[in-house]
């Protein structure tokens, strides 16, 4: 098996030489099998539409209760801020060796650069760059022009379009407007473990037993938001079902992903979602997205709620649950999910 050395993997290459493929491929957009949810005239923060959040909010936990996972169109962010940190992430791959290496993650708050290799989702090798951005004021690469800017504008904007979903899942949920918004006052800031991650999957050669793009897994806070290129090959596996299935692309929509604490608090009624990003059919081709996920304070207690979605099974413990009865905070979970996921 012949192994070549490119550029955009960052000098680090699992590429095999391979004819480019074209095939079409079903997805859970195309079987219209996805929820999508508009945020249009939800109106601020400050100054919410009620008539509409309580819409959004009854989509939003139908769809995640049932689905996992929904689609958000009209929510605020211009593709040109994503298209712009995609290029900042291409132009930081392609420094030397040594000079990604001065921003390389620091365990202790996770905020910086992530190898190729070095998260362990599962048994494989798992080939993509990530730049976690844990704080405002962390350390950004200032020889790559835009990276900061790119990211100064998508921590404002995300986190922007987070407090409304917080808002809008506390409504559906039939708890106070800002019951979930206050347990994250702080996101991006000192005590709260919010990141926004700037992934690029390097282009690879024909499929290699042992190697994937990214590993089975369910997000570890609240939920996230994902934006991402037409690439594809991010796959879901729907709550209470085995089978795997695409997603899918829309141009200019940012998936929303269930995670393990809200499982938690709705005592699995909303389950983690488990997903994963497997190997192209579209060899030669690299792949970007944006991640945001939204993390409660890291103070916060996770407590089950007293509560029951409407049509839904009965209430269960989540998996974090049956490991460990006692309360946990917040913090205490990642710091455990984190020495899981870099435990190498």
């Amino acid at each position: 098996m012949e192994r070549s050395i490119s550029r955009e993997e960052g000098k680090t290459s699992w590429c095999t030489s391979a004819p480019l493929i074209t095939q079409t491929c079903e997805t859970l957009l195309s079987k219209c099998e996805i929820p999508i949810i508009d945020l249009a005239h939800m109106g601020t923060e400050r100054c919410p539409q009620k008539g509409v959040v309580k819409q959004v909010a009854s989509k939003l936990v139908r769809a995640l209760s049932e689905k996992g996972l929904a689609l958000l169109v009209n929510h605020g962010i211009p593709e040109c801020k994503l298209k712009a940190a995609y290029r900042a992430m291409d132009a930081f791959c392609d420094l030397p060796d040594e000079e990604r290496a001065k921003y390389e993650r620091i365990p202790s708050d996770n905020h910086g650069y992530v190898k190729p290799g070095t998260e362990t989702f599962s048994d494989e090798v798992e080939i993509r760059h990530s730049f976690n951005i844990t704080r405002r004021d962390g350390l950004l690469p200032d020889k790559v022009d835009g990276f900061k800017l790119a990211v100064d504008e998508l921590s404002s904007d995300f986190t922007q379009l987070s407090t409304m979903l917080l808002t809008a899942l506390s409504v559906g949920l039939e708890q106070s407007h800002d019951f979930l918004l206050s347990k994250h006052a702080h996101i991006l800031g000192p005590g709260n473990s919010s990141t926004l991650r700037l992934l690029y999957y390097p282009p690879v050669g024909a499929p290699e037993p042992g190697v994937t793009r990214c590993g089975v897994h369910s997000d570890y806070g609240t939920f996230t938001l994902l934006a991402q290129d037409c690439e594809g090959g991010l796959e879901i596996q729907f709550p209470r079902g085995d089978r795997w299935t695409r997603v899918g692309h829309l141009p200019g929509a940012i998936l929303m992903i269930s995670g393990e604490l809200l499982a938690c608090w709705t005592k699995g009624q909303i389950q983690a979602l488990r997903h994963r990003v497997i190997m192209p059919e579209h060899y030669g081709r690299g792949r970007h997205a944006v991640a945001f996920f939204v993390h409660p304070d890291d103070s916060i207690p996770i407590e089950p709620l007293d509560m029951q979605i409407a049509a839904n099974q009965e209430p269960t413990l989540c998996r974090l649950q049956k490991k460990k009865r006692t309360v946990f905070t917040a913090y205490q979970h990642l710091q455990r999910r984190l020495r899981e996921t870099y435990a190498s």
